[in-house]
């Protein structure tokens, strides 16, 4: 499933959820403002292959938590972007 995010009314986002054999939901960001300083998933949340990093065992199990921390992720992005640092900290995301 493809869902289309816009963050601060101008970073457009595409993020492909893919639910795994587990029960649990990957996230790709397959499309997404460009990276302007080639920091690592560590730093961006965000593996080379698109794949949008998530704290081990806290993958989300349902749909609507994965859409609501691939949101927070994208708002997170968007401010790494124009400032070189994501924000830090876990987040919570109620769904």
């Amino acid at each position: 499933m493809i869902k289309h995010y816009l963050v601060n009314k101008r970073d457009r986002y595409e993020i492909d959820f893919r639910e795994q054999s587990d029960g649990t939901y990957k996230m790709y960001a397959v499309d997404h403002p460009a990276d302007p300083y080639g920091k690592g998933a560590s730093e961006n949340h965000l593996y080379s292959g698109g794949e949008i990093c998530v704290a081990t065992g806290h993958a989300p199990r349902t749909l609507d938590r994965a859409k609501a921390i691939a949101m927070a992720w994208c708002e997170g992005w968007s401010t790494y972007v124009r400032t070189g640092k994501f924000p830090g900290g876990a987040k919570r995301v109620n769904v």
